[in-house]
């Protein structure tokens, strides 16, 4: 009798050592696929990232091409029609014009400010509207440096963060933070 619960007490602490076994794994198959998510989600925020950022210094880059910034590529000539609305705001010290123009029976519309003691340094007044004659979407008002100033910051700040996101991609190290995050572990994946 005390050999036959022996052998119930070892079969006993085999099928607990066999469950304990396959819930480990279990738990090891989530933590698995719960990485596999997230490092799907990981790619999907850093590509819609270069997406977003490169896309906005291409933006500004082609604007800034497209402004004359090389040199006089483009010519820019005053419209025909030009329909223009001046607001001044007196708090921020801003004179912002909004003009409406047609070229080639299409209206196009855009709006532009400046601050307003740089008015006569910019040469920024109504009825100094001139369009790109190939892309008419394209404007400025006055002196054309102020546009150009401020695709040159734009392509500036769009680059930078381009170039942030492409640093954490390339040198950071995404299993440890995937680790972090979804499992609370500190160390680092990387061996040394």
């Amino acid at each position: 009798m005390f050999i036959d619960d022996i052998r119930t007490d070892k079969s006993c602490i085999r099928i607990s050592i066999i469950w304990i076994y396959h819930t480990i794994k279990l738990v090891e198959d989530r933590v698995k696929k719960e990485d596999i998510k997230m490092k799907l989600f990981v790619k999907l925020i850093f590509v819609a990232n270069f997406l977003f950022w490169g896309g906005g210094f291409l933006i500004a880059f082609f604007q800034f091409i497209a402004y004359n910034g090389f040199g006089d590529i483009f010519e820019y000539v005053k419209p025909e029609q030009l329909e223009t609305h001046v607001k001044i705001d007196s708090i921020k010290e801003t004179k912002t014009i909004f003009y409406k123009y047609v070229v080639d029976q299409k209206v196009y519309e855009s709006k532009q400010s400046i601050y307003i003691p740089r008015i006569a340094e910019y040469d920024f007044y109504e009825n100094n509207v001139y369009y790109n004659k190939r892309i008419p979407c394209l404007s400025y008002i006055g002196k054309q440096g102020f546009k150009l100033r401020s695709t040159k910051i734009d392509m500036c700040i769009t680059g930078f963060f381009f170039l942030f996101i492409f640093l954490i991609y390339r040198y950071a190290d995404m299993d440890k933070w995937i680790g972090v995050y979804t499992r609370g572990e500190y160390k680092s994946s990387r061996k040394k």
